[in-house]
């Protein structure tokens, strides 16, 4: 029989043994556990990366679709045909001059997904008609696009030296035609073309700031009925290359006409009175500006009606003979030859000579400058003075540089005599 401490002993080796297969058997679990859940975990990853694998596969399918969509021809030599006759024509159409344009290296051959080829234009336009071109450029949703774009001023003229370099695709599972499909694109942020129009041109980098031209009627504008009226319009711009093109505004006749390029206007009236009509001028500059409008009445008589009585203009035969510097003071000459009387002037002064008034505003060495009818007006020597150039609006009135002047007009009357 045992003792109490043999089976105390036994007791707690007996819970020693239970305790150490207790760990045992935990840590087994245990570790079939964290196995099971470090499986579960790499599966789980693994089917996400082949997921995620799969979904970028099926986004670059699509996208390889969208892209054979836009694609040009399977067959680089029916693109290249098709793009270049594309290409030029738009050139054309945009006004471009000397358009050429050459096939440049091509990369991929037969066994690559894609061919790509360049091409190398070059040709002479105006700041519009590149904007124009780039336009009708961006509204195709092929696969092309610009590598480098080359805008060089001309000198002399508003021309520019336009050159590119452009690219294009075509892959080799597209749609075997023998067309280039017009694909409308959706990349364009604005409007239309004239939105860019407005957005470049007029903030045009190639030249100085356009400025106003100014249009002067010259003809009869007392017309006999049933015969044609004689009137032309000849304009006067500062920018020397721009070209004027003229605009019947407001026309007392339905019928009548004006040439946009010359500036003759053409009408023959059917019935007698007076008809009121109005003309302006617009350049081709970058923005393109409008001139003043020119407002004429013309006055049709019968036939057989005496023509009005003739008035005598000494403007027409008082010519401005001298500018002198007096004292430190301009002082302009101006001779009346009807009458042998010569006008002087200062500025400030007020004068009255036939059809032409005015105050004195500016003298210079060659011209003298002065304010009629609200418009600013230039003389220059030799020069008689109903042939004064409107040069631009008159400022407000100011106080005369000379105090007598306001006091009194220089008139030049038929009664008037030399000395």
């Amino acid at each position: 029989m045992k003792n109490p401490r043999e089976k105390l002993f036994a007791i707690i080796v007996g819970c020693v043994a239970l305790v150490l297969v207790s760990y045992f058997v935990y840590s087994w679990i245990a570790g079939q556990l964290n196995r099971r859940a470090t499986a579960i975990a790499n599966l789980t990853k693994d089917i996400k990366d082949r997921e995620r694998v799969a979904n970028k596969g099926r986004a670059a399918a699509r996208k390889i679709a969208q892209y054979e969509e836009r694609s040009l021809p399977a067959n680089p030599e029916i693109a290249a045909t098709h793009y270049q006759t594309w290409f030029l024509a738009e050139m054309e159409l945009a006004g471009l001059d000397s358009p050429r344009m050459n096939l440049g290296p091509q990369i991929g051959g037969d066994k690559e997904p894609f061919v790509k080829q360049s091409y190398l234009i070059d040709a002479n336009g105006t700041l519009p008609q590149v904007v124009e071109l780039l336009h009708a450029f961006y509204r195709m949703d092929w696969l092309h696009r610009i590598i480098s774009l080359t805008l060089t001023p001309i000198k002399d003229s508003k021309w520019l030296s336009v050159k590119m370099t452009v690219e294009t695709l075509s892959l080799r599972k597209a749609n075997s035609t023998d067309k280039l499909v017009p694909k409308p694109s959706s990349r364009l942020a604005l409007a239309d073309a004239d939105a860019y129009y407005d957005a470049i041109v007029g903030r045009n980098l190639f030249g100085p700031r356009n400025h106003e031209p100014q249009i002067s009627l010259s003809g009869s504008l007392d017309v006999f009925l049933g015969r044609e009226a004689e009137l032309t319009f000849k304009p006067t711009d500062p920018d020397p290359y721009d070209q004027v093109h003229f605009k019947l505004v407001e026309s007392g006749a339905p019928e009548a006409k004006i040439d946009p390029l010359t500036g003759k206007f053409t009408w023959t009236p059917k019935e007698e009175g007076k008809y009121e009509f109005i003309v302006e001028g617009k350049d081709d500059g970058f923005p393109a500006k409008v001139s003043n409008r020119e407002k004429f009445v013309i006055n049709v008589r019968p036939q057989n009606a005496p023509p009005p009585a003739a008035i005598f203009d000494f403007a027409k035969f008082t010519m401005l003979t001298a500018l002198l510097d007096v004292d430190g003071q301009g002082e302009v000459w101006l001779h009346v030859r009807p009458t042998g009387q010569m006008v002087t002037l200062h500025q400030g002064d007020r004068f009255e000579i036939g059809s032409m008034k005015g105050t004195v505003s500016e003298i210079g060495e060659y011209d003298f400058c002065f304010d009629f009818e609200g418009k600013r007006r230039k003389l220059s020597k030799g020069e008689l003075l109903d042939q004064a150039k409107v040069i631009t609006d008159a400022p407000q009135a100011a106080a005369p540089a000379n105090p007598a002047a306001a006091e009194a007009d220089v008139q030049a009357k038929p009664a008037d005599k030399a000395g």
